[in-house]
């Protein structure tokens, strides 16, 4: 498993086991995919994004968000959406739970067991038949950890694009040199997480699973409803 160094994993309910370890939900079933920060205590900000489970087995899960699903996330006392924060003050605010619609098309998520990172699939247009495939994005995470319908992993701020012809760069380095200055990560934190970058790409580069083309012409079930998050009346809608 995966855990940046000094830092404390995100939170789990007991007898949470790591990814890719039985027993696996069904195509279709509904899993919450959990981002908890460091520290996150019960009632804490996170984000909770309800899917439905595409694969889930000893090489990992594969879920798909899709268009229009409601999710928790993390926002400022005033409603702000963190990324919409100003970076001089971005780790610094205090952050409260909302409610906020998935924007944009829908995404298929990769979290292969025991990788720091998960691998996210887009595509710039995704209606009835005419998908375009946009790239991957890879965001770069603790390992995760699993209950039956849950899985919890802790966002590590930096990430890696990397668009349909192959071009790879990262993204947010700007936003990791603001958490160390604003005492979110050290630097031997952040350099750990710029290691686990390096592994991403060269994973994308071997062609490994979750880069395989055949995530590209996936497509969901028509017959999936859009799951629902739970708790959504207690939260303030964005």
């Amino acid at each position: 498993m995966s855990i940046l160094p000094h830092s404390t994993p995100a939170a789990v309910p007991d007898g949470a086991r790591p990814m890719g370890e039985g027993p696996f939900l069904r195509p279709g079933d509904q899993i919450d995919w959990h981002y908890r920060p460091p520290g996150w205590q019960p009632g804490d900000a996170s984000t909770i994004a309800p899917m439905r489970v595409v694969r889930d087995d000893e090489r990992g899960l594969v879920a798909w968000l899709a268009p229009g699903t409601l999710q928790e996330a993390q926002g400022t006392t005033e409603g702000e959406r963190i990324r919409t924060v100003p970076l001089d003050r971005r780790w610094l605010d205090p952050r409260t739970r909302i409610v906020e619609e998935w924007w944009g098309n829908g995404i298929l998520r990769i979290a292969p067991a025991g990788a720091a990172w998960s691998v996210w699939l887009f595509w710039s247009a995704a209606e009835g038949s005419h998908w375009r495939f946009a790239g991957w994005y890879v965001n770069l995470e603790n390992a995760h950890l699993r209950t039956d319908r849950d899985t919890y992993s802790s966002d590590h701020i930096l990430d890696v694009q990397i668009d349909a012809e192959g071009s790879v760069r990262l993204k947010d380095e700007d936003e990791l040199a603001a958490a160390i200055e604003q005492g979110r990560l050290t630097g031997e934190q952040a350099a750990q997480i710029e290691r686990h970058a390096s592994a991403a790409i060269e994973s994308f580069r071997a062609g490994d699973w979750p880069f395989d083309p055949e995530w590209q012409l996936w497509r969901p079930d028509t017959s999936w409803t859009v799951p629902e998050l739970s708790g959504i009346g207690e939260l303030r809608r964005r």
